[in-house]
């Protein structure tokens, strides 16, 4: 009960943010402004929001956004909803995906757990509070994490179900909603189901090529596609092309990002007031040197996992958890991306005891330790802000990465008494 009030109270703040004070304090209108771009058949790369922030995401997302549509100042508001009651309508929305990719993720470990039972809360609540920083910061600022992340739990639910086209195409909508998912796609590689990356293709040919079609015509839709790629796709990888959201995204000192190259780069500019607003070339290499590594390395070990729900979603977690630092725009509350391990992380070690609410008292410790990395450097004090600069939350991601893999290796993982000093010291060294 306590958790629905807070819910709506916090609603509440975010409306008033956003579209109830003079300056609205929201990412929301940057999707808005785009679906009225759609809407009227123009650029949507080219408006900007109330706060001249630019669309940096794929054009279907654009066309989605049209039912939400906010025109500029001065521009026809006949037909479209009252900026307000979109915001809240984004919540709800946002708030639902979060429910029930949590309530997914639950389902898919302990099927059978009775509704509503003790057990069927904890599964749901415990994971959704380790993660309660991010996802609050993701509703706050009016982000489109809980959409792609309920979009990629149905794609694991699908799988799981031998849906593997169905699968497919669950991730190409999570594509078409925010670009990095792509490297989820990892995931269909380590199982082989090459039925799934067909349902991929054929949803990012549909949604990439077709769609747009609609509302542009093919010559404008390639070149749309031509503005996404050098204004956002390019810059953000390589630093070069359009510059035109280099002080609002792609600079590496426009966000608070916390990619590896981010990490990097901070580290070897220290000082804050002299660092350089773009990244070397040499980080940039070491950047997806490292990447292709982690990648690498994680593809061998998550194949040598025994076929399991719990291990593909874990899995399907890990990955997620990489692609939110691979990606050299990294923004904090991009951390909801971990939600999937640490559902997996927490569920894997209780299903082994039927007794069982939470996990034991190291995995708990290693969940709170992520917990603070990632949700400390959100507030503006002097510590939280050196956190942020230098990557305490991607080594939160390192522990609860390495204690997700090494559970299968564990007494812990299957919920077997742990009490034994010699046990717990064996779990720490297999795990970390």
């Amino acid at each position: 009960m306590l958790l629905v009030l807070g819910l709506i109270v916090f609603g509440i703040v975010v409306e008033i943010r956003s579209a109830l004070q003079k300056h609205r304090r929201t990412d929301f209108g940057v999707y808005a402004r785009a679906g009225w771009a759609a809407r009227v058949g123009i650029n949507p790369y080219t408006v900007e929001d109330d706060r001249g922030w630019h669309y940096c995401y794929p054009l279907p997302f654009a066309l989605a956004m049209i039912p939400l549509a906010d025109p500029p100042p001065g521009e026809s508001r006949a037909g479209m909803l009252p900026f307000e009651v979109s915001v809240g309508i984004w919540y709800l929305l946002h708030l639902a995906c979060w429910l029930i990719a949590i309530d997914r993720l639950a389902r898919i470990i302990l099927p059978d757990e009775p509704r509503f039972s003790r057990r069927w809360w904890y599964a749901r609540t415990g994971p959704f509070t380790i993660a309660i920083g991010a996802i609050g910061h993701s509703l706050a600022r009016g982000q489109v994490n809980g959409l792609v992340i309920a979009l990629v739990v149905l794609a694991l639910t699908e799988r799981l179900r031998h849906r593997s086209f169905a699968a497919g195409g669950w991730l190409g909508l999570a594509v078409c909603v925010k670009m990095i998912p792509i490297y989820l796609g990892l995931y269909f590689l380590i199982q082989r189901d090459f039925r799934a990356l067909a349902g991929l293709a054929a949803t990012l040919f549909l949604a990439l090529g077709v769609l747009p079609l609609t509302v542009w015509s093919p010559q404008q839709t390639l070149e749309l596609h031509r503005n996404f790629a050098s204004s956002v796709l390019q810059p953000g990888a390589t630093g070069t092309g359009d510059q035109t959201r280099a002080v609002e995204l792609t600079n590496v000192t426009a966000t608070d990002s916390q990619s590896i190259q981010t990490v990097l780069h901070n580290a070897i500019h220290a000082d804050p007031f002299s660092r350089p607003a773009h990244a070397s070339g040499t980080t940039r290499l070491m950047h997806w040197g490292i990447g292709c590594c982690l990648t690498a390395l994680t593809f061998v070990v998550l194949r040598k996992l025994p076929q399991s729900p719990v291990n593909e979603m874990i899995q399907m977690g890990t990955l997620c958890v990489l692609m939110l630092h691979l990606s050299p725009i990294s923004h904090m509350h991009y951390y909801a991306f971990a939600v999937p391990l640490l559902s997996a992380v927490w569920l894997k070690e209780v299903s082994g005891n039927s007794e069982r609410v939470i996990p034991c008292s190291f995995v708990m410790a290693v969940l709170i330790t992520w917990a603070a990395s990632t949700t400390f450097p959100l507030f503006d004090l002097s510590p939280a802000v050196d956190w942020r600069m230098h990557g305490v939350g991607l080594a939160g991601s390192y522990v609860l990465v390495r204690v997700a893999m090494g559970m299968r290796q564990s007494r812990i993982s299957a919920g077997l008494p742990s009490n034994s000093p010699r046990i717990r010291l064996r779990a720490m060294r297999l795990m970390l």
